[in-house]
């Protein structure tokens, strides 16, 4: 008995051969989980959903048939699933989170509207561009908020010389800790579709995101899909601007490592927050 243990075990940690698999993410309800992130380690390799729920993602010939994979969707909770189950069974079920909204009370207190960040294109900026191949890379920004916050909308610059007929774009919004990302603060998708290059707006409103004693929050963008122009390459970018503060942020996939840089994007969140200010 302890001989055909020591075998399986033996041949669990043994390597995979390099293959691709294929599947598909649903909730319990069996409803497709659209743009969920699958990563594999936390340097390995990692993909998303479409808007289907299905998804390919690579194995590399020098995986163990123990590491995790992890799955992540707003929403749901997180699961954790080994190489070997997924190779035996590729279709995920996710079990939707439990979460209590908290109600404030802001009866006979007046709230004030601003804009945080960059209200304007200045003359020198310098582009963060996206890759169409690489869905799972987040680029984005912090934020400096108010003790109550609630955001209207996000507003950011595609840089001119952007060349695409339509782009698919995630945000993400997370607490901040120790100046990076932390935790994710959505409990749905908030997905945004546009033609056009310049200035644009993601009404926030139906959302109702209303944050309180937190003074900074972390606010990325995702490239999740794209159609190019007929006969041009595909090109995609956010204006940005230099400045002395670490606030540019850039993720390669869920389970990575949170990068910063000197600068932050041209963009801003259109806020109503009551007068207790963070400082």
């Amino acid at each position: 008995m302890r001989i055909v243990m020591a075998i399986c075990a033996l041949l669990l940690a043994m390597p995979v051969f390099s293959q691709k698999i294929s599947g598909i993410v649903t909730n319990e309800d069996r409803e497709p989980v659209s743009y969920s992130s699958i990563s594999l380690g936390k340097e390995k390799t990692s993909t998303i959903t479409d808007i289907n729920g299905k998804y390919s993602l690579e194995i590399p010939n020098d995986t163990n048939k123990n590491d995790d994979v992890i799955i992540e969707a707003n929403g749901y909770e997180n699961k954790k699933l080994t190489v070997s189950e997924i190779i035996n069974n590729s279709d995920i079920k996710l079990s939707k989170k439990v979460t209590i909204i908290q109600e404030v009370n802001l009866t006979g207190q007046k709230t004030k509207r601003e804009i945080i960040g960059a209200k304007k294109r200045p003359m020198f900026t310098f582009s963060k561009m996206f890759d169409k191949n690489v869905p799972t890379i987040e680029q984005g920004q912090i934020f400096s908020i108010y003790n109550w916050t609630k955001i209207n909308s996000y507003n950011f610059h595609i840089i001119p010389s952007s060349r695409f007929k339509e782009i698919t774009l995630k945000l993400n919004i997370y607490s901040v800790k120790n100046g990076l990302p932390y935790e994710s603060l959505l409990n749905e998708n908030i997905i945004f579709k546009t033609t056009t290059t310049g200035w644009q707006t993601i009404d926030l409103q139906k959302y109702k995101l209303i944050y309180t004693h937190l003074d900074k929050l972390a606010i990325t963008l995702q490239l999740v899909e794209s159609i190019p122009q007929d006969n041009i390459d595909f090109i995609f970018g956010i204006s940005a601007k230099k400045t002395l503060s670490n606030d540019l942020l850039y993720h390669q996939q869920s389970q990575g490592k949170w990068e910063t840089s000197m600068g932050s994007f041209i963009s801003n969140i259109d806020v109503n927050y009551n007068k207790d200010k963070r400082e």
